[in-house]
């Protein structure tokens, strides 16, 4: 009899069980619709995972901090430690002396008592009455003498003070004032710079869930049911897996610090202007010269007598018995003047400020920070992810009545042929025969129910 009849014939057997008997020992609740002869049992469908990757932060993103130090040149700066001095040079005026002459007394032509130039003057009576008398007054040229009576004029003497020097200024420079005085000059400003403070770290545990909690359908003994299996399904709890890593946190960032440093100074003595050079004029007054002159206070009297007469006879002490034309010219004196050729004047000299060369030490570019990111890191942990829940349902399979040895061996071949069975060929459904069916048939999702029905015909020995 071949395997196939003998299933067949098993069929037939179970069939004429009674169908009350078959759902008391089961509860029908939830059993599938079955032909007479079948045999089933609740088999377990398990859960269906994948396996995933899943990165997991092992140290969480930061910053470096780079420092840029400071950029600095050197200039050179002209500092200045003397206005430089100035003084006045006087110069005298210059004088010269000239000479001036007086008029003392003016050129005329007088009518006088003689020829004589220092003789009196003749009166205006005289003349006009030897012009009565016929005389050329008018036409009359020096030397020509007519006769009259004459009262001589009277003089005094006087005294004229002349400019001898005109005035002028004297002028004294005062000279400049200085001192010296010490000054600081900046040679260098202060610098900074950034100090770095790297970040610190500290490791933490982490724990990361590799299997979440599920629940699993799994095997018992089989007590009393007319079936091949010896085991049975019972839900059980299994709780989540874990994996601790350690994680490497930041405790404390990246950060800079910075310092500055004082700036620097260079000591100098200056000398400093405190009064400019000055000049005070002194007033010269002008000079003098006193002069005597010669000054009329009363004109002469001339009376005329019938004395007209050459030779006449003289009627009074102070009568003129005659007049002359004369000519007297003009009379100076010559005075030496001294007088300004050249008035006194001052020049300033000034010397050129003082200048020296300092070397400058100064900040070009201030020190800045240039942040780096740091990115996370990453672990890579593998997870078993659930994709379907498991599952209890009744399956058809082999009943107990139709197994032998026959088909044992049938089904250890079929499973040595795929890879899954290693053990003699003896026809003994022993714990490898069973593993090696339960392995087959979670490798080919396949209800793990022992001899199924639908693993006899995956293994092609039904």
């Amino acid at each position: 009899m071949t395997i196939k009849d003998t299933l067949r014939l098993s069929l037939v057997v179970i069939a004429v069980m009674t169908t009350a008997n078959a759902a008391s020992s089961m509860d029908g609740d939830d059993l599938p619709p079955a032909k007479p002869g079948q045999c089933f049992t609740k088999a377990f469908f398990p859960a269906k995972y994948t396996t995933i990757t899943e990165k997991v932060l092992v140290s969480e993103p930061s910053e470096k901090v780079e420092v840029i130090p400071a950029k600095y040149g050197w200039e050179t700066k002209k500092i200045k430690i003397s206005d430089g001095t100035e003084r006045v040079i006087t110069a005298p005026p210059a004088y010269k002396t000239v000479y001036e002459k007086v008029l003392i007394k003016p050129a005329q032509k007088t009518w006088r008592t003689s020829l004589n130039p220092n003789a009196p003057e003749a009166s205006d009576t005289c003349v006009q009455s030897a012009a009565a008398a016929g005389m050329d007054i008018n036409g009359a040229k020096p030397g020509t003498c007519y006769y009259e009576h004459y009262i001589p004029e009277k003089y005094t003497t006087v005294t004229q003070k002349v400019l001898a020097a005109e005035p002028t200024e004297k002028v004294i420079a005062i000279p400049a004032k200085y001192r010296t005085v010490t000054k600081k000059i900046l040679v260098s400003e202060g610098t900074e710079k950034l100090i770095k403070i790297p970040a610190q770290y500290k490791t933490v545990k982490q724990k990361v869930l590799v299997a979440p909690a599920r629940t699993e359908w799994k095997k018992t003994k089989c007590q009393d049911r007319g079936c091949n299996q010896s085991e049975v399904v019972c839900l059980v709890e299994i709780p989540a897996t874990y994996k601790t890593i350690n994680k490497r946190v930041v405790a404390k960032p990246a950060m800079t610090k910075r310092v500055k440093t004082p700036p620097v100074y260079k000591t100098v003595q200056i000398q400093e202007l405190v009064q400019p050079a000055t000049t005070k004029t002194i007033p010269v007054p002008a000079k003098y010269k006193t002069v005597t002159q010669r000054k009329k206070i009363s004109d002469g009297k001339y009376t005329w007598s019938d004395a007209s007469r050459k030779n006449a006879p003289t009627r009074a002490t102070n009568q003129c018995n005659r007049i002359c034309l004369t000519a007297t010219p003009a009379q100076y004196s010559k005075v030496a003047k001294k007088v300004v050729a050249k008035p006194a004047m001052t020049r300033k000299i000034k010397t050129p400020a003082k200048y020296t060369t300092v070397r400058v030490k100064k900040l070009i570019q201030p020190a800045t920070t240039r942040t780096i990111p740091i990115p996370a890191t990453y672990k890579t942990v593998t997870k078993k992810k659930k994709i379907a829940e498991g599952y209890a349902k009744w399956v058809p399979i082999v009943c107990q009545t139709s197994i032998n040895t026959t088909m044992i061996r049938e089904v250890q071949k079929a499973l040595k042929n795929k890879g899954f069975y290693h053990g003699p060929i003896d026809g003994v459904w022993g714990a490898e025969s069973k593993a090696a069916m339960r392995a087959f048939q979670r490798a080919n999702g396949l209800p793990v129910a022992g001899l199924s029905m639908a693993s006899m015909e995956a293994l092609g020995v039904y």
